[in-house]
């Protein structure tokens, strides 16, 4: 074996090629493998996940304000009808989920003189509620009419994204009763109300179906229009027409599931 020359410096340990390379394109060696070719990087759920209201707790409470409205209000009720009515044809008022539309709309949907509605009195008429009730209350009290455009779903969730088409805002919603229902591009017109990061429809929905959802959305500018008010604007101050709109549009409602 041969000695080194003192006077040769020693010589520096070359570095490994592709060491080299991932220096000249910006990454360190401890940089994160990629993923492999065709799988797809997993990605975060949108939506965390919020506890959902007991349903018998919901169902005690729809009835007790059901009873509450036809109990205080029947005189108001009778005049309502006439409005909500007037729009039905032949034999529809006598129609299970028309009747169901209507009371939905008298209790979440009027406002009197003072801009109260019946859900709003309810609140405070000082009934004794348990905590569940107490919760389902509450998210009732956020109840509004919302025009729901479809953008996605998500079968390992059963959770439907899209749009309020009157606010322009996205929302989540979740109901299992329409999940497999409604396709990409329906629509879904009804009272919702939001638990935690989800929302949740009552009583009876109208479905549009996607052949037919440029055609809604034309008539709800011509009825804003005729009403003078903004798009956003309807779901506060028209709701029952903006029902009777989708419902002669579509021909169809569905029950959903709180």
């Amino acid at each position: 074996m041969s000695e080194q020359s003192p006077a040769e410096p020693p010589s520096k340990p070359k570095a490994p090629p592709r060491a080299r390379r991932r220096k000249r394109r910006g990454h360190s060696a401890e940089a994160p493998p990629s993923p492999a070719v065709g799988q797809a990087p997993p990605r975060s759920r949108a939506v965390k996940s919020t506890r959902q209201l007991d349903s018998e707790a919901f169902a005690r409470v729809d009835a007790m304000l059901g009873s509450f409205a036809r109990r205080r209000y029947g005189e108001l009720m009778q005049r309502a009808a006439k409005g909500f009515f007037g729009e039905a044809r032949g034999d529809e008022a006598k129609a299970p989920e028309i009747q169901t539309a209507f009371m939905l709309d008298l209790v979440y949907g009027y406002r009197d003189a003072r801009g109260q509605r019946i859900v709003d009195v309810f609140a405070r008429y000082g009934l004794e509620l348990d905590r569940e009730q107490r919760r389902v209350l509450d998210a009732l009290l956020r109840a509004r009419y919302v025009v729901f455009g479809l953008e996605g779903k998500n079968a390992a969730n059963k959770q439907i994204q899209g749009r309020d088409l009157l606010r322009g805002v996205p929302m989540v919603l979740l109901d299992h009763n329409i999940y497999a229902q409604l396709e990409v591009g329906a629509v879904l017109a009804a009272f919702m109300f939001p638990v935690g990061d989800l929302w949740r429809a009552v009583g009876v929905g109208t479905t549009v179906p996607r052949a037919k959802a440029k055609l809604l959305q034309q008539g709800m500018s011509q009825l804003a229009s005729s009403q003078g008010f903004a798009l956003a604007e309807l779901a506060e101050r028209r709701a029952s027409q903006l029902f009777w709109l989708a419902y002669r549009v579509a021909e169809m409602t569905v029950p959903l599931a709180p």
